[in-house]
């Protein structure tokens, strides 16, 4: 009787959900088991007085949401008039061992997306602007590159940014 050859389970190939978006002209990538909904702006409140990188804050089911621009990390020009309406990627985030949920504005949501490990090549230490610190890699896409961000990176810039501004933390 012959035996059956079964090949070892090979994680590194499972295929990766990740939400597509836009942000000054340029794609990105996030994981997609981090990010809770995608929203339209709708009513958001701005906050009088707040760091730049915080657009204000959105009610979500009752609960106060603040909704930070991405383009203040990145450095990128803020757009006095949208051509369309930005959209709020709500991402779970962590601040002193506590889970939040966090809005990030964003151009557009373009889609959602499967790619294997194999797929995302390395970021290159330069050469992504203001960028870099943020990407943890690329993945090659239609014409051109996504940049896959590494979320925990971008909370930590902005946190830093609201530590500057306040003396305190997210």
């Amino acid at each position: 009787m012959a035996e059956a050859v079964t090949e070892p389970f090979q994680e590194s190939e499972r295929a990766q959900s990740y939400v597509i978006f836009r942000l000054g002209g340029e794609g990105y990538a996030l994981e997609v088991m981090r990010v809770q909904e995608v929203l339209d702006v709708g009513t958001m409140t701005h906050v009088p007085g707040g760091p730049k990188s915080l657009r204000g804050v959105l009610n979500l089911r009752g609960h106060v949401v603040p909704v930070y621009d991405l383009r203040i990390p990145f450095e990128l020009p803020i757009e006095l008039q949208p051509v369309r309406a930005p959209s709020v990627l709500m991402v779970e985030s962590l601040s002193a061992n506590t889970a939040h949920v966090t809005g990030l504005l964003v151009d557009r949501v373009s889609d959602v997306l499967e790619f294997t490990p194999e797929e995302i090549q390395p970021a290159p230490q330069l050469g992504l602007g203001k960028a870099t610190p943020f990407v943890r890699g690329l993945i090659r896409h239609q014409e051109g590159f996504l940049l896959v961000l590494d979320v925990d990176r971008v909370f930590a810039a902005l946190e830093s940014l609201n530590a500057h501004f306040n003396g305190g933390g997210f």
